[in-house]
């Protein structure tokens, strides 16, 4: 075939905030009704501090109708026909969208400043309407389940059973794990051994921080900074937990992380810190758990989810990964992803690349990791896909 099949791991899809009342417990309306209206406002207050609403009404006013592909199946599938994507990965979306689902239960999935039962009721909502939205295409469609996983193990079992019944893929928890347990304690060891039978893959997302002052200079820089330390701690806590030592095929993946330049030098550092020496080995023990090195769990049981690979030259970082663990994505509907100039930004990031290794980056690699239906996708892939010639060198 002279087309590539494309899997975007890093999509966003939600209603806009008032249309999650029809997916909420009726017990929660009453709550939804009097904070709606308030965290939509809350959403245009940060949306100034966060990405300027000067550049988000410009963003919004040049794309169209395309944004409204988060909630719209019909506007999705031209948008991914357009970028020549067969399928993605669907996350909820976050603070600086109008469309993130209700009480944090939001791509950012913090577990302070909510209300447990509410952040779980918002979850619910999105986890209903998404169930809805993947069935109508779920060829092209792998949902992702919010779990709320810090509060309640069995509340999270029930909730991953529902999901898989339902037709969603994998789940998507909390990086932020500030005030509980995390993810190396053995209360999650049920969990994880549901995941790992049923074939659910495990996922984070960039978004979530602690609290900043955002009326302090300099706070958004700090963010930028750090961002991707808080999404990759529950990395460490689990390869140096033991976790991948007792479930083997349990995967996880870490998306929109900037993996090109923060994996290479934490695959590294983590070797470092297993390997015991002089300087450590007053701090007792912390790996007797583990037969194999931390990037060798990773090479196994940890997958990267690339949004919008830079243009520049950095294919070496690809490499350093590791080609079998990087998969692409697009982040659409967001600003800062390709959309809509996948099909070009694709060609930059990859062009001139062994065509293997281009596969495996752009769907190779996913179909390893989901539960789809692939001859599906590749008589799809053969209408819409990029062609291969585009990729053959690299752009000037």
């Amino acid at each position: 075939m002279d087309r590539y099949l494309v899997i975007s791991s890093d999509g966003h899809v939600g209603l806009p905030p008032e249309r999650y009342r029809d997916y909420l417990e009726a017990k929660h309306h009453a709550e939804f009704d009097e904070r709606v209206q308030r965290e939509i406002k809350m959403r245009e207050e940060h949306e100034k501090l966060f990405l300027l609403d000067d550049f988000n009404t410009k963003w919004r006013a040049r794309v169209g109708d395309g944004l409204e592909g988060a909630w719209d199946p019909v506007i999705r599938n031209r948008v991914l026909d357009q970028d020549g994507v067969a399928a993605e990965v669907l996350f909820p979306d976050g603070i600086t969208e109008r469309n993130a689902p209700p009480f944090g239960a939001d791509v950012g999935l913090r577990p302070f400043g909510v209300d447990p039962e509410l952040q779980w009721a918002g979850a619910r909502a999105h986890n209903r309407w998404l169930a809805d939205f993947c069935s109508e295409d779920p060829v092209r469609r792998i949902g992702l389940a919010v779990i709320p996983a810090l509060y309640d193990v069995e509340a999270n079992l029930k909730e991953i059973r529902w999901a898989r019944e339902a037709g969603l893929k994998g789940v998507f928890l909390p990086a932020i794990m500030d005030g509980y347990a995390m993810y190396n304690h053995r209360k999650y060891y049920p969990m994880w051994d549901l995941l790992q039978e049923l074939n659910m893959p495990v996922h984070f997302h960039s978004g979530g921080a602690p609290a900043y002052d955002t009326s302090q200079p300099g706070w958004i820089g700090t963010y930028l900074s750090e961002y991707a330390f808080w999404l990759t701690r529950p990395m460490w806590t689990m390869i140096f937990g033991g976790v991948f030592e007792l479930y083997p095929r349990l995967n996880v993946a870490f998306t929109e992380a900037g993996g090109e330049f923060w994996f290479p030098w934490m695959i590294e550092l983590m070797d470092i810190r297993a390997s015991v020496k002089h300087t450590s080995g007053k701090l007792g023990d912390y790996n007797s758990n583990l037969t194999m090195k931390p990037s060798e769990y990773f090479a196994r049981n940890i997958w990267v989810g690339c949004s919008a690979l830079p243009d520049e030259e950095t294919t070496e970082a690809y490499y350093k990964i590791g080609i079998d663990r990087i998969m692409w994505g697009t982040d659409y509907p967001h600003p800062e992803g390709t959309w809509p100039s996948t099909l070009e930004k694709m060609s930059l990031s990859l062009g001139g690349l062994p065509e293997a290794d281009i596969q495996k980056m752009l769907a190779g690699n996913a179909l390893q990791v989901y539960d789809v239906d692939q001859d599906a996708l590749w008589k799809l892939a053969a209408k819409i896909g990029p062609q291969k010639a585009q990729f053959e060198k690299r752009a000037a």
